[in-house]
C-alpha cells in the first residue's frame, strides 16, 4: 500500500520541504493550505503532491477535505501538522482579535487536523502523527507572546496526546525547533523580538529547514517522541536550570 501523508501548511516553509522529500520517496502527499499560489508551486514539482485549499480552523471543511483525500489517494498514513502564523508585537498593543486568530490557526487548527486523522488512524492501529511545537512555547519572549502562547498550548497538548496513546499502534512526534529560516520569520517584521526582527542578518541564530526535517525523519525512525532540532534541547535545558538568565538573553 502506498503511503499517503497529509501536511497542513504545506504550501511553504517546513511543510513544503516535507512534501518534496516525501514525494521523492514515492509516497502521495496531500498539502493543505489557503495559499493557492504556494499550493500550485509545490504541487508543480512532483505529480505525487496534490494540493487542497482548506482552512484548518474550519473543522467540518477539514473533515470533508480529508475524506476527499482518502477517497482519491487512499488511507492517510501520516499527518504532519505545521500550519501556523507568526505575528510579533507587545500584547498590550495588539488587538485581542489578532491574538485570538493566532490561537485559532496555530493551536485549534492543529487540534482539528489531529482529531480528524486520529479518528481514522486509531481503528487501523497504524499511522504517524507529527506535530510542530516550538521552543517559543518554552521560553517566554517579549513581543512574541501571542505566538509563544499558541506553541505552549501545542507543546502541552502533544505531550499529553502521546502519553494517552502510547499503546495505540501509532507513532507520535512533537517537534520543538528553535527559530527556523523560513518565510514565517518575515511575518514578525519590525514588531517582534530583536533576534527575529533582524531577519536573516541573524541567520546564525536560526536552523535551516533541512536540519529540522532531517531530524524529524531520524526521530521518527528511532522512536523519539519529543524532538528538539538544532539548539532546541539546549534551550529547553538551559531555561529549566536558569530561567532568569535565559529570559534576559532572549529578550536582550
Amino acid at each position: 500500500m502506498t503511503d499517503v501523508t497529509v501536511i497542513t501548511g504545506g504550501a511553504s516553509g517546513l511543510g513544503r520541504l516535507h512534501a518534496l522529500r516525501l514525494a521523492q520517496k514515492g509516497g502521495y502527499v496531500a498539502i493543505i493550505d489557503l495559499n493557492r499560489e504556494g499550493l500550485q508551486d509545490v504541487s508543480g514539482h512532483d505529480s505525487r503532491i496534490k494540493p487542497f485549499s482548506c482552512d484548518v480552523t474550519d473543522h467540518d471543511a477539514l473533515e470533508a477535505t480529508v475524506a476527499e483525500i482518502e477517497q482519491t489517494l487512499g488511507p492517510v498514513t501520516c499527518l504532519i501538522a505545521c500550519a501556523a502564523i507568526m505575528p510579533g508585537g507587545e500584547l498590550a498593543k495588539t488587538d485581542p482579535a489578532k491574538i485570538n486568530k493566532v490561537m485559532q490557526i496555530n493551536y485549534c487548527g492543529m487540534v482539528n487536523a489531529t482529531g480528524v486523522l486520529l479518528k481514522r488512524m486509531l481503528p487501523r492501529r497504524k499511522g504517524d502523527i507529527i506535530i510542530y511545537g516550538s521552543t517559543a512555547g518554552i521560553v517566554p519572549i517579549d513581543r512574541f507572546g501571542a505566538y509563544g502562547a499558541t506553541k505552549a498550548a501545542v507543546n502541552h497538548y502533544a505531550k499529553v496526546l502521546i502519553n494517552e496513546n502510547r499503546n495505540s499502534g501509532l507513532r507520535f512526534q512533537l517537534v520543538c525547533p528553535p527559530a527556523v529560516d523560513t518565510p514565517l520569520i518575515s511575518q514578525v517584521a519590525e514588531a517582534g523580538p530583536d533576534f527575529l526582527r533582524n531577519g536573516r542578518t541573524s541567520i546564525s541564530q536560526m536552523v535551516t529547514p533541512e536540519v529540522v526535517v532531517e531530524s524529524v525523519e531520524r526521530a521518527l525512525e528511532t522512536g523519539r517522541e519529543v524532538n528538539y532540532p538544532g539548539r532546541g534541547k539546549l534551550i529547553e535545558l538551559a531555561y529549566r536550570a536558569f530561567p532568569g538568565i535565559v529570559r534576559r538573553v532572549s529578550n536582550s
